[in-house]
Parts: structure tokens; C-alpha cells; sequence
């Protein structure tokens, strides 16, 4: 049906796959619910291991082409969702596919992960009726009643994949949002959770986030849909968070040698061909990985189960700290790197460095120094707020360091009351990186200028890997108790003294005192050691590239623009005036999450829907009058989603 509630020019529909436990009926009291939400795919497929998915019919229509059947986007998490029933939650896996998945944008929704956040909460509303006046469909098999009490909404997770993962953020923001009309249908709903993989970012007018509540985002490091890997924005973003409230662990997950779509089982073919960090994990002429699976069994089990309902362990939140050991389980696979805070907010965290001020100049206003090395203040990338230090060596020793300095002369705050220092870091992409890893030292100054005994950063953290011109870093944690022989009462700086590797080009971040080493520490480690392995058994991890990356071109004479038109009203632009822009190829544009950009000149256009749901050969794109107006005739045309489309100079006049 048309849901305003969702989208109100369009149909869309209520279909899920829902997973309990088998003596469910016998069970006395609440369970814990976790939600799932594919990303964006296409809707119908033809063929098997692999089934091509290349239209996306149902999309608009609620039917295939002949021979095509719907694409069960929803099941490619089944494996995920037997494992979490099988230990006590309810887990409902939606299907996003009717007038969302492959859908066009709306202005504000390029993506409409805002309308899969009301889907979303759509579902959550049904789900809580249905527990508590029953009415539930008989499809469940449990009966109208069968789900009276049975589900706890005050104990909830969400998982989302891709454009689903800004889908289920989306959910998050839009209940708690002033005024919202959600509270009142879901009352109590408490989202304690949230686990992205491969999500996208920014494919909205909002800006989402998941401030106060536990959230983890696993990046596949040889992702070639969202190559960008924009799922790490939200954490740089929410690092940055002095004042959240409550205090919530944040964490990446970065998973080498991992594709973006076989976390999916569903989506049956490989996304990339090459790969940068780590050997592949993955046969891109396969249909699906049996690793890649693993990973997300080690995973994500582990992170809801360390959270959600009263038989929490929070010992298997260590998957997800770096002061801890990974599961067995993924280190014979890959390597996994992690990035983490327990809570950026100012009662959790300290801050030592952020490289937030001119170069030179530590975040607290005192001078810095630097000693035989090059550095320099610098924001990684220019759409992203995260600051760092560019730095760089040419010869090691222990007159070659960085030392940020935190207090004036003779002067120290007292950091007893914490437990770790904490940093982050990545290799640059830089030929002084020779050597496969860097080590490095680290030691803590005090006041009267005496220096901690020395820690070895390769004893906490393995620093390797290629750098790449898209940096992805983690996070070191250091525990204060093992900085021997300085007054912790008094600490003036922290020195990183380059003295091991030869040469060595790094980007460092995020020097920061944190008051726990994190959710699930002491108390809980004996009763898991037996899922554990010690933290750098993935240092043997092969670090080369596979396959050349260079971009695929599909040339201008394969491709048209087939029309440039004025529309007095458009139902994509908020019903205002709009251009629209028509490009066909005969080569046909995927569907695929991060979104397609129509390039003209050096204007960049994301607002697009297919004109030809069959064959998926037609885009046609929405811009302002405006933002038409801005375009120089004669600037080069093309379109990037995955490969690049070529259309020559723009020609076509406004009808």
C-alpha cells in the first residue's frame, strides 16, 4: 500500500522473515529483539549460484520480468539470524524491496534511508501491537496471540547493511526526534545497539549519528561499492562528541580482505576484483565466502549478545576492544584491525591531542616538539572533520621523536584516575614506508622532565599494511600501569620516539586518557578466555595488492544523454521546479549502494532514479533550476557508479 508514513508517492510493503526460538511458546517471560535491514540490491534475478539480480521490476510494480524471480534480499542474513535465535532472541530480517531497494531518490532521501528508517519503525510499531493487543498475521505460525509478552522492547538491536546500516542510524534519530510521532506508537523502545557493516554516509540531508547508544560498524576493507568506506564517518564524527549522554562504547571493525555483498548470501556476486588491504578473503567468481561468513558469526553474535537481555556476557564485547584478544575463530581467517572509545564524552575521556590547532601547537595551547621529523596539522581528507598529524622520518633514533606536550614547564595534570592512553594511527601512502610493519616507542614525561620507561607500540598493535590515499586507522591502547618510573600525578607530555624503523611516514590522531579500558574488562575475561587468542595472531597476515584498481571506462559511444527537460513540478524535487537529465548506455548502471553521480564539468549530481526498472540501462537525474543554470555548455558529461560512463561534452539543450 502508499504508507505516508514511509513514502507517500509511492507503494510500499510490510514483509519480513522472523526467527524465534523452537520452544519459544513455553518460554515465561521477554526476549530481546534485533532488527536486520539489507542495503540497496537489485529486486529481481535470474539464474542460480550465481542469480544475476539485474532488474529491479519489482521495485516499481510488485512483479519480475518472465523468468525472473523477487530477490529474497532479506534471507542473506539467515545464518546471522538462526544463531541469534537459537540464543534466545526474536530477530526480524526485512524486505526492503517494494518502492525502496532500487528506488528513486527524493530531495532530502537521495538514498531514502530516511524512508527505510520509517520502514524500520514501521515494523517496530506492528511488532509492538501485535505483543501487546495481538492480532499478529498467521504467517508467524504462533498464532494471533502468540506474540503477548514476548517481546522485549526496552531491549533492542539493530543491524543494517550498507544503505540499510544509514537506514537502521536513521531509525535511531527519527524516534528520538522532538515531536516524533514514533514514541507514541512503540512507547518504551530502547535501541541498546547498532551494527553496521559496510554502511553508507551522508546519503541524506541529515546528519546521522548513534550518540548514547553502543555501536559498531564493520568495515570490509575490499569493498568496491562503497570504496570509500563511508561507514567510518560516523565514528570520527561522534569521536568528536565531548558531551554525549549517556556515555556509549563506539567501534570499527576492520575486516581485511573482505567484499562488500558476501556478508549478504543473496547477493551472489563479488562487488570487487581487487583488494588493497590483505590478501582476499573472497573468489570473486564465486557466489558467495564461507570466510566472509565466519567473520560475521564471530562477530556479530558476539556484540548483541554482550548487550542485549538479562543473560548478557559482556566478556564477548572484547571482540571489539583492542586491549583484548579477537576470536580464534577470525584470526586464522584475516587480520582485523579496531578502532574504539568507550565514549567520547568529557566524563569517559581526556583529551591529550586532537590536532586541532595550527602545526605545532598541542590542542591544550602549549608548543609541541619535534625532533628529525617532518610534521604537519592536517584534516585526512577535506569532507571529512577528523584532524591528524602528517608526520614522517627519515632515519630512526632516539633523538627522532614527536612529543605532545600537555602542560606548561614544570607543570602536570594527575591522570591516576584513568586506565589507558589511548591514539590512533595508519601508515600514509608513502615510499618511506619500506619496511611491512613500524614500530616505535612510546613514553609518558612528568613535570620535573623525567621519562616513563619505554613501550613498544608492536607489543600492543600491529602497524602494517599499504598505506592508500583512502587512510582507514586504529586505535592503540595503552595501559598507564605498565608506564614504569614517572610520577602519574604529574604528566606534562607523551613522546613517541621513532627509533626502531628506519624510515617511516604515519598519520597519527587522537591522543586521548580514557577512564576504563572498556565494557566487559576484568571480572568477565576468565569465563572467555576459551573464545579468545592473543590479540596480534594476525600479525602474519599478507599485506600486497591483488589485481590492478584502476577505474573501468565504458567509452562515449556506448552511451547517450537522451534528454535534458524542464519539469514545472517534480514529485523528486518536493513537488518545485526541476531539470531532468536522461542518460542511457548499453551497458547497464548496477544497483548498487553508494550513490550514482552524474559528473558535469566540476559539478557533481546524486539525485537519480532508473527510467527502465527492466534493464537498468536508463538513469535519469534531478537537479534544480539552479543547479542547471551553473553548467557550462560544452563540459565534459559522465557518470561514476562502480565503473565510469563517458558522454562526451554536454550538447543536449533544455526542452
Amino acid at each position: 500500500t502508499t504508507d505516508k508514513a514511509i513514502l507517500p508517492d509511492r507503494m510500499t510493503e510490510i514483509w519480513a522473515r522472523v526467527f524465534y526460538p523452537k520452544d519459544v511458546k513455553n518460554l515465561s517471560g521477554k526476549a530481546p529483539l534485533i532488527v536486520m535491514l539489507h542495503g540497496n540490491h537489485g529486486t529481481c534475478g535470474i539464474g542460480s549460484n550465481p542469480r544475476n539480480d539485474s532488474s529491479c521490476s519489482y521495485t516499481m510494480s510488485g512483479t519480475c520480468p518472465s523468468g525472473y524471480v523477487p530477490t529474497p534480499n532479506h534471507e542473506g542474513y539467515n545464518y546471522l539470524a538462526e544463531n541469534l535465535a537459537s540464543w534466545g532472541y526474536w530477530v526480524v530480517s526485512i524486505n526492503a524491496n517494494r518502492g525502496i531497494t532500487c528506488g528513486g531518490g527524493v530531495s532530502g532521501d537521495s538514498g531514502l534511508n530516511l524512508a527505510r528508517g520509517k520502514l524500520v519503525l514501521k515494523h517496530l510499531s506492528l511488532l509492538y501491537t501485535w505483543s501487546t493487543s495481538g492480532g499478529a498475521p498467521a504467517s508467524l505460525g504462533l498464532g494471533a496471540d502468540g506474540l503477548i509478552g514476548k517481546i522485549d522492547f526496552g531491549s533492542v538491536g539493530l543491524f543494517g547493511h550498507s544503505r540499510g546500516g544509514e537506514g537502521v542510524r536513521a531509525a535511531y534519530n527519527l524516534y528520538l526526534d522532538k515531536d516524533s510521532p514514533w514514541p507514541a506508537q512503540i512507547p518504551g523502545l530502547h535501541v541498546k545497539a547498532i551494527f553496521e557493516v559496510g554502511a553508507v554516509d551522508g546519503q541524506t540531508s541529515r546528519v546521522l549519528d548513534a550518540d548514547g547508544t553502543v555501536w559498531n560498524q564493520l568495515l570490509p576493507m575490499c569493498d568496491g561499492d562503497v570504496s570509500d568506506l563511508q561507514g567510518r564517518y560516523p565514528f570520527e564524527r561522534m569521536l568528536l562528541n565531548k558531551s554525549e549522554d549517556p556515555n556509549a562504547q563506539k567501534s570499527l571493525y576492520e575486516v581485511w580482505g573482505a567484499n562488500h555483498n558476501f556478508f549478504n548470501t543473496e547477493w551472489q556476486e563479488s562487488d570487487a576484483y581487487g583488494c588493497k588491504k590483505g590478501t582476499p578473503i573472497f573468489d570473486p567468481d564465486k557466489s558467495s565466502s564461507a570466510e566472509q561468513q565466519k567473520v560475521a558469526l564471530a562477530s556479530v553474535p558476539a556484540f548483541f549478545r554482550s548487550r542485549l537481555g538479562t543473560e548478557a556476557n559482556p566478556g564477548f564485547n572484547q571482540n571489539f576492544n583492542p586491549l583484548d584478544s579477537l576470536p580464534e575463530a577470525v584470526t586464522q581467517i584475516t587480520q582485523i584491525d579496531r578502532d574504539f572509545t568507550p565514549s567520547p564524552g568529557a566524563t569517559e575521556t581526556r583529551i591529550f591531542e586532537d590536532f586541532d590547532r595550527d602545526t605545532g601547537t598541542n590542542s591544550s595551547g602549549n608548543p609541541n616538539v619535534a625532533s628529525q621529523i617532518t610534521i604537519e596539522h592536517v584534516n585526512i581528507s577535506s569532507y571529512r572533520p577528523q584532524r591528524a598529524a602528517s608526520l614522517a622520518w627519515q632515519a630512526a633514533g632516539k633523538n627522532t621523536y614527536f612529543e605532545s606536550i600537555w602542560a606548561g614547564p614544570s607543570q602536570g595534570y594527575d591522570i591516576r584516575d584513568f586506565a589507558t592512553l589511548d591514539f590512533r594511527i595508519a601508515r600514509r601512502a608513502d615510499a618511506l614506508n619500506k619496511a611491512p610493519t613500524t614500530d616505535f616507542s612510546i613514553q609518558l614525561e612528568d613535570a620535573a622532565g623525567q621519562l616513563s620507561s619505554a613501550i613498544r607500540v608492536s607489543e600492543y598493535a600491529n602497524i602494517n599494511g599499504p598505506g592508500t590515499s583512502n587512510p582507514v586507522l586504529k586505535t592503540v591502547r595503552l595501559p598507564l600501569k605498565a608506564f614504569q618510573n614517572v610520577n602519574l600525578a604529574k604528566i606534562r607530555g607523551v613522546r613517541f620516539t621513532f627509533d626502531t624503523t628506519k624510515t617511516g611516514a604515519l598519520y597519527l590522531a587522537n591522543i586521548r586518557l580514557q577512564r576504563q579500558t572498556g565494557f566487559g574488562e576484568e571480572q568477565t575475561r576468565a569465563s572467555t578466555q576459551a573464545y579468545l587468542i592473543p590479540a596480534l595472531a594476525s600479525s602474519t597476515a599478507s599485506t600486497h595488492q591483488q589485481n590492478s584498481l584502476s577505474p573501468v571506462y565504458v567509452p562515449a559511444r556506448l552511451n547517450t544523454i537522451r534528454s535534458i527537460r524542464f519539469v514545472q513540478r517534480s514529485r523528486f524535487a518536493a513537488g518545485r521546479p526541476a531539470v531532468e537529465i536522461q542518460v542511457a548506455s548499453e551497458v547497464p548502471f548496477p544497483a548498487m549502494n553508494r550513490l550514482p553521480v552524474l559528473k558535469i564539468g566540476d559539478k557533481a549530481f546524486t539525485l537519480s532514479r532508473y527510467s527502465d526498472p527492466d534493464t537498468l540501462k536508463e538513469l535519469t537525474f534531478t537537479l534544480s533550476e539552479k543547479e542547471y543554470n551553473t553548467l557550462s555548455p560544452g563540459s565534459d558529461v559522465s557518470v561514476e557508479n562502480g565503473k565510469i560512463w563517458q558522454f562526451g561534452a554536454l550538447k543536449n539543450t533544455l526542452k
